[in-house]
């Protein structure tokens, strides 16, 4: 993931102690019904602009370092770039989207607006013609390319792995290479968020995923294997701190997986309620494949650690643009 502004971002991470990353749900609405998908609808509005930025302000107040907006699917909401830029003002943006809408005036106006990072979720080669899985590199690769030629920011491509996916992995892992982008992988998880695959199939293809593609994260390697050989370890959640996931009503939650959890008003909370969450335990951590949340909570589980590894992402990024 860039960081648009390292400094500041290090004296909020570190000596303030604020959000990694916050989630703000921009609309509920989708374009696309995926199977595995439990985070959309066919009927909700737009959230309106004012009402977002009263939300974007109080994440603002929270220092939190990447507001990331989500959906349903964000690249519905029409005055998507002009939420970008109001974020942008104290954080830095990033959209996560199926990519069906991207275009080439959608692209520049994002790059005007400032967003930082673009997550793509590609989770197969060719279509499904059972329509659990709809994102498919044969249809998305030309909006790949208008993201390649013309965006400012960096992109990567997300795919979920299932078994849906997992006899394409290799293949997809070449192509995504080829077309010079960053992949991640999220493991399909239950509804309320436990691990949904194991055994030794996917921890092989989980390992040649780190040996041949260029990962997004190492933070969650040796996690992600443990809970596909069948274990289920311990871990302190870090969410409602470093992790905010703020829903369409503008209630803050744990997680997507645990809407019905928590429920303050972002726009009430405060750090008082970051430092009662940071301290703890969430009671679902044993299982969860929720990998960002995860990776957000290791920098108070492992600090050293995620210092490091960050740092040695960056430097292999920055080799690979050479």
């Amino acid at each position: 993931m860039r960081v648009k502004h390292p400094l500041r971002a290090a004296v909020n991470l570190l000596f303030r102690r604020s959000p990694v990353e916050a989630q703000l749900i921009v609309t509920r609405r989708c374009n696309l019904s995926c199977g595995y998908c439990t985070e959309y609808d066919k009927v909700s509005g737009m959230i309106p602009f004012p009402v977002l930025t009263q939300r974007i302000d109080a994440l603002h107040r929270l220092h939190v370092v990447n507001v990331s907006l989500l959906g349903g699917e964000p690249l519905m909401h029409p005055q998507l770039p002009e939420i970008v830029a109001y974020g942008d003002q104290h954080a830095q943006v990033s959209v996560t989207t199926n990519g069906f809408l991207i275009t080439e005036d959608l692209v520049h106006r994002l790059n005007a607006a400032g967003l930082a990072n673009m997550e793509v979720s590609v989770d197969a080669l060719r279509a499904d013609r059972t329509g659990y899985i709809q994102k498919c590199l044969k249809t998305l690769r030309p909006k790949l390319g208008i993201l390649r030629r013309l965006a400012t920011f960096d992109v990567h491509v997300n795919l979920v792995l299932c078994e849906q996916t997992r006899h394409e992995l290799g293949e997809m892992i070449r192509e995504i290479n080829d077309l010079g982008f960053l992949l991640s992988i999220d493991l399909l998880h239950t509804p309320d968020g436990r691990i949904g695959v194991t055994g030794a199939e996917y921890l092989d293809l989980w390992d040649h995923y780190y040996a041949a593609a260029q990962p997004f994260s190492y933070l969650e390697r040796a996690y992600g294997a443990r809970l596909l050989k069948g274990e289920r370890p311990q871990w302190h959640c870090r969410a409602g701190a470093r992790f905010l996931y703020v829903d369409e009503y503008g209630l803050v939650r744990f997680c997507s997986a645990q809407r019905g959890r928590l429920g303050k008003p972002v726009v009430e909370y405060t750090r008082r309620d970051l430092r009662e969450h940071g301290q703890t335990y969430k009671g679902c951590e044993a299982g969860c494949s929720l990998l960002c949340h995860y990776r957000d909570s290791a920098l108070d589980n492992r600090p050293l650690y995620t210092i490091a590894s960050t740092l040695r992402q960056a430097l292999r990024r920055r080799s690979g643009r050479r």
